[in-house]
């Protein structure tokens, strides 16, 4: 059983490539793949300009749509231990070089926390400048040894992919 997250930035990916129902299909068929979604992701793509198109129909709504169909009931909350988590992730950041501002990787810190605190498999992300960077993925691997969590596996669109081979 491969339990798998999505990076918003996915989402995106999957509309850009007009690959929605192909998904939707690989994952229907294989049941040992789970696409677990996150509030943060879903604040995210709620957060969007509502205004873009592709073609007739409002990009915001896709992408909620496809979250809420992938997602389905397994979605996990913010927790005051994610939090912390994520707030360690961001000291131990710092701390080893990284220059990226709160307020722009902090989401990022959230989503491995919440990777993390709930042992999944897979974080699949195409954010190499911040979520995936070595000062970060650094911080995630000093963090998570030194309270014994196990560390997700970080992996791009393609090789999710390659999943549903």
């Amino acid at each position: 059983m491969k339990r798998v997250i999505l990076d918003t930035n996915i989402y995106g990916r999957i509309i850009e490539r007009k690959e929605e129902e192909e998904i939707q299909n690989a994952l229907r068929k294989r049941k040992d793949v789970i696409i677990y979604g996150f509030d943060v992701v879903r604040k995210e793509l709620r957060g969007l300009s509502g205004e873009s198109l592709i073609g007739r129909r409002k990009l915001r709504i896709l992408l909620l749509t496809l979250y809420d169909t992938i997602a389905r009931t397994h979605i996990f909350l913010t927790t005051s231990l994610i939090n912390q988590l994520a707030e360690d992730y961001y000291s131990t950041y710092r701390h080893v070089g990284g220059n990226k501002s709160k307020d722009k990787i902090f989401n990022d810190f959230l989503i491995i926390a919440c990777a993390s605190l709930h042992e999944l498999d897979i974080v699949v992300s195409e954010d190499n400048k911040t979520m995936f960077s070595n000062e970060a993925t650094s911080a995630y691997r000093i963090v998570n040894n030194l309270r014994k969590y196990r560390m997700p596996e970080f992996i791009s669109y393609q090789n999710f992919r390659r999943l549903f081979s």
